[in-house]
């Protein structure tokens, strides 16, 4: 290529340079938020674990409630973890509505809301960048049916009936690490009597007869594992063999603990109409058919059976 043609190509490339820069100049403001959107600013709401509020009738207001279930303007939010501090994009008038969370059966993976707590509304004013806090406070529904609440208070107790086992098994009443008040449930096993199962007196009717959800709802300390369930008979036939089904339980612990057994399902399953509450419990065996254990004892506070 001669000089001349050099210098052409040169002053060419050099005004596409220039045109290509002053383009993009003129086009900064949207390429940058083409690239770099403007982000919206949330607003935020901070909820408090919840207090549970009761009635004498009621019982205690010990309660375990986990995550909470959030919905904004009639529409679901999500799942949260108590306490939650939570963005929402989005200012003004809101209505935000809580529903309390608790960890069905104790387990972990299968969180629900707990159908017998009245779901709060709270209309607040939602500001960009600013934190409303809700300080929640659950109360039973009105309406809702408590078959028994034992406390352990007084001398006597619901559960005497002795399904298997020996009478060395039935529960007493202790002061001795009561959870609250002047005492606690105790079931005590030992190496000679290590099994027992007991049952409520007596038998409750119409669980299901407004809705679709019973729970068992207890606080408990154990040195061992322990199951739930419910001996189902048809109406008015308690003297005869009932239909035993086990629903779930709770492993031991060495401190107080709250949980709340589903019994919708095996209640519903089995197609009967009264029912007593079981409980089963046993030191468990090495290989060789042995005790792991020489002596194990249970603690149950609290004790509520409830339904629609």
């Amino acid at each position: 290529m001669s000089t001349q043609g050099k210098k052409l190509d040169f002053a060419a490339r050099k005004s596409m340079s220039l045109f290509s820069a002053l383009l993009c100049l003129l086009l900064s403001g949207t390429a940058c938020n083409l690239i770099n959107p403007v982000e919206d600013i949330p607003a935020y709401i901070w909820i408090a674990p919840f207090e549970v509020q009761t009635s004498g009738a009621q019982g205690s207001a010990s309660a375990k409630i986990t995550e909470v279930w959030l919905s904004v303007d009639g529409s679901f939010f999500g799942v949260y973890a108590l306490p939650a501090r939570i963005p929402i994009l989005k200012t003004g008038a809101t209505q935000v509505k809580l529903e309390a969370g608790i960890k069905d059966n104790g387990i972990s993976t299968t969180p629900e809301i707990y159908p017998f707590f009245q779901p709060l509304e709270f209309n607040i004013e939602l500001k960009a960048n600013e934190i409303d806090s809700i300080r929640p406070k659950a109360t039973y529904r009105s309406g809702i049916r408590f078959a028994f609440v034992e406390n352990f208070e007084s001398n006597s107790h619901v559960f005497q009936t002795t399904v298997t086992g020996n009478v060395s098994n039935r529960m007493s009443i202790t002061n001795e690490g009561a959870f609250e008040g002047s005492g606690s449930g105790l079931i005590q096993l030992s190496t000679q009597y290590p099994a027992v199962e007991l049952a409520t007196r007596d038998a409750y009717s119409g669980l299901l007869a407004k809705g679709s959800a019973v729970y068992l709802e207890l606080n408990y300390k154990s040195e061992v594992p322990l199951t739930v369930g419910v001996i189902a008979y048809k109406a008015g036939n308690l003297s005869g063999g009932g239909l035993i089904l086990y629903s779930a339980g709770f492993n031991s612990s060495e401190n107080w603990n709250k949980i709340y057994f589903n019994l919708s399902r095996v209640v519903a399953d089995s197609k009967l109409d009264d029912y007593q509450i079981i409980l089963k419990t046993e030191i468990p065996k090495n290989t060789d058919g042995t005790t792991l254990r020489s002596n194990a004892r249970i603690w149950l506070d609290n004790v509520k059976l409830v339904h629609f």
